[in-house]
Protein backbone atom coordinates (compact mmCIF):
# COMPACT_ATOMS: atom_id res chain seq x y z
CA UNK A 1 0.00 0.00 0.00
CA UNK A 2 1.34 3.43 -0.91
CA UNK A 3 1.71 6.07 1.80
CA UNK A 4 0.49 9.61 1.29
CA UNK A 5 4.06 10.72 0.57
CA UNK A 6 4.56 7.90 -1.97
CA UNK A 7 1.44 9.01 -3.83
CA UNK A 8 2.66 12.60 -3.84
CA UNK A 9 5.97 11.47 -5.29
CA UNK A 10 4.14 9.65 -8.09
CA UNK A 11 1.92 12.65 -8.85
CA UNK A 12 4.81 15.14 -8.81
CA UNK A 13 7.08 12.95 -10.92
CA UNK A 14 4.26 12.41 -13.40
CA UNK A 15 3.55 16.13 -13.60
CA UNK A 16 7.26 16.90 -13.93
CA UNK A 17 7.53 14.42 -16.79
CA UNK A 18 4.81 16.41 -18.54
CA UNK A 19 6.73 19.63 -17.88
CA UNK A 20 4.32 21.11 -15.35
CA UNK A 21 5.14 20.24 -11.71
CA UNK A 22 4.01 23.51 -10.10
CA UNK A 23 0.27 22.77 -9.60
CA UNK A 24 1.08 19.54 -7.75
CA UNK A 25 3.97 21.05 -5.79
CA UNK A 26 1.55 23.54 -4.29
CA UNK A 27 -0.14 20.58 -2.54
CA UNK A 28 3.08 18.80 -1.54
CA UNK A 29 3.62 18.06 2.14
CA UNK A 30 6.55 19.43 4.12
CA UNK A 31 7.86 15.88 4.38
CA UNK A 32 7.98 15.45 0.60
CA UNK A 33 9.44 18.92 0.05
CA UNK A 34 12.15 18.28 2.64
CA UNK A 35 13.20 15.05 0.96
CA UNK A 36 13.14 16.63 -2.49
CA UNK A 37 15.08 19.64 -1.19
CA UNK A 38 17.74 17.31 0.23
CA UNK A 39 18.26 16.12 -3.34
CA UNK A 40 18.59 19.80 -4.36
CA UNK A 41 15.44 19.58 -6.45
CA UNK A 42 15.04 23.09 -7.90
CA UNK A 43 11.24 22.91 -8.11
CA UNK A 44 11.04 21.89 -4.45
CA UNK A 45 13.22 24.80 -3.39
CA UNK A 46 11.17 27.18 -5.51
CA UNK A 47 8.03 25.96 -3.74
CA UNK A 48 9.64 26.31 -0.30
CA UNK A 49 10.65 29.86 -1.20
CA UNK A 50 7.18 30.66 -2.54
CA UNK A 51 5.52 29.42 0.65
CA UNK A 52 7.83 30.91 3.24
CA UNK A 53 9.93 33.79 1.86
CA UNK A 54 7.50 36.50 2.97
CA UNK A 55 7.21 35.06 6.48
CA UNK A 56 10.99 34.84 6.84
CA UNK A 57 11.38 38.41 5.58
CA UNK A 58 8.69 39.70 7.96
CA UNK A 59 10.29 37.92 10.92
CA UNK A 60 13.65 39.58 10.23
CA UNK A 61 12.08 42.97 9.47
CA UNK A 62 10.25 43.04 12.80
CA UNK A 63 13.53 42.19 14.56
CA UNK A 64 15.62 44.84 12.81
CA UNK A 65 13.19 47.42 11.44
CA UNK A 66 15.14 47.91 8.21
CA UNK A 67 13.59 46.84 4.91
CA UNK A 68 16.75 46.51 2.81
CA UNK A 69 18.66 44.65 5.52
CA UNK A 70 15.69 42.33 6.05
CA UNK A 71 15.57 41.58 2.31
CA UNK A 72 19.30 40.79 2.21
CA UNK A 73 19.19 38.62 5.32
CA UNK A 74 16.06 36.77 4.16
CA UNK A 75 17.97 35.81 1.02
CA UNK A 76 20.86 34.67 3.24
CA UNK A 77 18.46 32.44 5.18
CA UNK A 78 17.58 30.47 2.05
CA UNK A 79 21.23 30.28 0.97
CA UNK A 80 22.10 28.83 4.39
CA UNK A 81 19.08 26.52 4.21
CA UNK A 82 20.30 25.09 0.90
CA UNK A 83 23.77 24.69 2.38
CA UNK A 84 22.45 22.97 5.50
CA UNK A 85 19.64 20.86 4.07
CA UNK A 86 21.73 17.68 4.07
CA UNK A 87 21.79 17.86 7.85
CA UNK A 88 18.05 18.44 8.14
CA UNK A 89 15.73 15.52 8.75
CA UNK A 90 11.95 15.90 8.77
CA UNK A 91 10.49 14.64 12.06
CA UNK A 92 7.08 16.27 11.97
CA UNK A 93 8.32 19.80 12.67
CA UNK A 94 7.25 22.24 9.91
CA UNK A 95 9.90 23.43 7.48
CA UNK A 96 8.99 26.98 8.46
CA UNK A 97 10.09 26.32 12.05
CA UNK A 98 13.52 25.24 10.74
CA UNK A 99 13.71 28.38 8.57
CA UNK A 100 12.79 30.56 11.55
CA UNK A 101 15.68 29.07 13.51
CA UNK A 102 18.05 29.92 10.67
CA UNK A 103 16.56 33.42 10.49
CA UNK A 104 17.09 33.85 14.22
CA UNK A 105 20.77 32.91 13.89
CA UNK A 106 21.28 35.11 10.83
CA UNK A 107 19.71 38.06 12.63
CA UNK A 108 21.82 37.49 15.74
CA UNK A 109 25.00 37.30 13.62
CA UNK A 110 24.04 40.54 11.87
CA UNK A 111 23.53 42.31 15.18
CA UNK A 112 26.90 41.12 16.48
CA UNK A 113 28.60 42.31 13.30
CA UNK A 114 26.82 45.67 13.56
CA UNK A 115 27.98 46.03 17.17
CA UNK A 116 31.59 45.35 16.12
CA UNK A 117 31.32 47.95 13.35
CA UNK A 118 29.94 50.46 15.84
CA UNK A 119 32.99 49.95 18.05
CA UNK A 120 35.28 50.65 15.10
CA UNK A 121 33.35 53.82 14.30
CA UNK A 122 33.89 55.37 17.74
CA UNK A 123 36.83 57.27 16.28
CA UNK A 124 34.47 59.31 14.11
CA UNK A 125 33.92 62.98 14.81
CA UNK A 126 31.27 63.48 17.56
CA UNK A 127 29.09 65.63 15.29
CA UNK A 128 28.93 62.82 12.70
CA UNK A 129 27.84 60.32 15.31
CA UNK A 130 25.23 62.73 16.68
CA UNK A 131 23.86 63.39 13.20
CA UNK A 132 23.43 59.67 12.50
CA UNK A 133 21.78 59.18 15.90
CA UNK A 134 19.30 61.97 15.19
CA UNK A 135 18.33 60.43 11.84
CA UNK A 136 17.83 57.01 13.40
CA UNK A 137 15.81 58.52 16.23
CA UNK A 138 13.57 60.29 13.72
CA UNK A 139 12.95 57.01 11.90
CA UNK A 140 12.20 55.17 15.15
CA UNK A 141 9.70 57.82 16.18
CA UNK A 142 7.61 56.95 13.13
CA UNK A 143 6.93 53.49 14.51
CA UNK A 144 6.56 53.36 18.29
CA UNK A 145 5.62 49.68 18.28
CA UNK A 146 8.64 48.65 16.20
CA UNK A 147 10.91 50.62 18.49
CA UNK A 148 9.35 49.08 21.58
CA UNK A 149 9.70 45.56 20.20
CA UNK A 150 13.38 46.10 19.44
CA UNK A 151 13.86 47.20 23.07
CA UNK A 152 12.77 43.78 24.33
CA UNK A 153 15.16 40.91 25.02
CA UNK A 154 16.01 38.58 22.12
CA UNK A 155 13.70 35.84 23.39
CA UNK A 156 10.85 38.26 24.10
CA UNK A 157 11.15 39.73 20.59
CA UNK A 158 10.96 36.28 19.09
CA UNK A 159 7.85 35.33 21.07
CA UNK A 160 6.00 38.56 20.24
CA UNK A 161 6.81 38.37 16.53
CA UNK A 162 5.92 34.70 16.14
CA UNK A 163 2.79 34.85 18.30
CA UNK A 164 1.23 38.13 17.22
CA UNK A 165 2.66 38.91 13.79
CA UNK A 166 2.83 35.36 12.44
CA UNK A 167 -0.15 33.96 14.34
CA UNK A 168 1.64 30.91 15.73
CA UNK A 169 0.32 29.05 18.76
CA UNK A 170 2.32 28.71 21.98
CA UNK A 171 3.06 25.11 21.04
CA UNK A 172 4.39 26.13 17.62
CA UNK A 173 6.53 28.89 19.13
CA UNK A 174 7.82 26.35 21.63
CA UNK A 175 8.98 24.17 18.74
CA UNK A 176 10.68 27.03 16.90
CA UNK A 177 12.48 28.30 20.00
CA UNK A 178 13.18 24.85 21.43
CA UNK A 179 11.78 25.92 24.80
CA UNK A 180 9.03 24.45 27.01
CA UNK A 181 5.57 25.86 26.34
CA UNK A 182 5.42 27.21 29.89
CA UNK A 183 8.60 29.20 29.27
CA UNK A 184 7.06 30.64 26.09
CA UNK A 185 3.98 31.77 28.03
CA UNK A 186 6.17 33.38 30.69
CA UNK A 187 8.21 35.20 28.04
CA UNK A 188 5.00 36.43 26.42
CA UNK A 189 3.67 37.77 29.73
CA UNK A 190 6.91 39.64 30.46
CA UNK A 191 7.13 40.92 26.87
CA UNK A 192 3.59 42.34 26.89
CA UNK A 193 4.18 43.97 30.26
CA UNK A 194 7.36 45.59 28.93
CA UNK A 195 5.64 46.72 25.72
CA UNK A 196 2.85 48.43 27.68
CA UNK A 197 5.44 50.21 29.80
CA UNK A 198 7.60 51.23 26.82
CA UNK A 199 4.66 52.47 24.77
CA UNK A 200 3.29 54.37 27.77
CA UNK A 201 6.64 56.07 28.29
CA UNK A 202 6.76 56.95 24.60
CA UNK A 203 3.36 58.61 24.73
CA UNK A 204 4.34 60.55 27.85
CA UNK A 205 7.45 61.87 26.11
CA UNK A 206 5.39 62.99 23.13
CA UNK A 207 2.86 64.78 25.36
CA UNK A 208 5.56 66.65 27.30
CA UNK A 209 7.64 67.51 24.22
Amino acid sequence: MFSKTDKQVERIESAAANGDPSPVLADASDEWLAEAARSLNEDAWAEIYRRHAQQVYAYIFYRLGDQHTAEDLAADVFVKAIGGIKGYSYRGTPLLAWLYRIAHNVTADHRKASARRSQHQLAEAPEEIEERHDVLQELDDRSDMMSAIRALTEDQQQVVILRFYHGMSNAEVSTVMDKPEGAVKALQTRALRSLRRLLGEGRERQETA
